[in-house]
């Protein structure tokens, strides 16, 4: 009988403490997140705006073949995923992966990205979207093409700008000598 009673106190004491512990105080972090009372993001019109506009300099920047631009919409610490590669952790290695994939590449013809979806929290933005590009390799007679989605995770910075925390970049394109999936079929 004194077992079950010491259990079920420690129970409502646990129970007591998680409640309040997961009340409205956070940490010195949380308070300053402006999340909506539901949680839901809250897209306001000037964070698209700018997330935008550090995407066209990304695209003038990526036609150009210009690595270290690239690379500069990136936080110093922060983790790109391309696509059938290992993950580049630091701004220098995101550098230079895109120094070696414009040598690969060669000329990038076209390069555009659309984001479809942009949701604030506060001073974090998760960016999902969708690129396009063409590109003609040296000595190749004929441009080819790729396609896919990103996800971003735009965290901003003490200047108020946005920089680029971490990222995913997911090519729709088969690997070379694997035959695309059939049409409608996802694996």
């Amino acid at each position: 009988m004194m077992t079950g009673t010491l259990r079920l106190t420690l129970t409502l004491a646990l129970l007591f403490i998680a409640s309040a512990c997961s009340g409205s105080a956070g940490s010195a972090n949380d308070t300053a997140k402006t999340v909506t009372p539901t949680g839901a993001p809250a897209n306001d019109a000037a964070v698209r705006a700018a997330i935008d506009s550090v995407d066209r300099k990304f695209e003038v920047a990526f036609k150009s073949g210009d690595a270290a631009a690239v690379a500069a919409d990136y936080e110093e610490n922060a983790t790109s995923m391309p696509p059938n590669m290992e993950p580049e952790t630091g701004r220098a290695a995101i550098q230079k992966g895109y120094a070696d994939l414009f040598k690969q590449i060669g000329k990038v013809n076209d390069f555009t990205a659309n984001a479809k979806d942009v949701d604030a929290f506060g001073d974090h933005i998760i960016e999902i979207g969708s690129y396009q590009m063409s590109f003609t390799p040296q000595g190749a007679k004929e441009a080819m093409k790729d396609h896919g989605s990103y996800i971003n995770y735009w965290r901003k910075q003490p200047d108020g700008s946005w920089k680029i925390h971490r990222d995913a970049i997911v090519s729709a394109e088969p690997l070379p000598n694997m035959a695309p999936p059939a049409a409608g079929k996802k694996k």
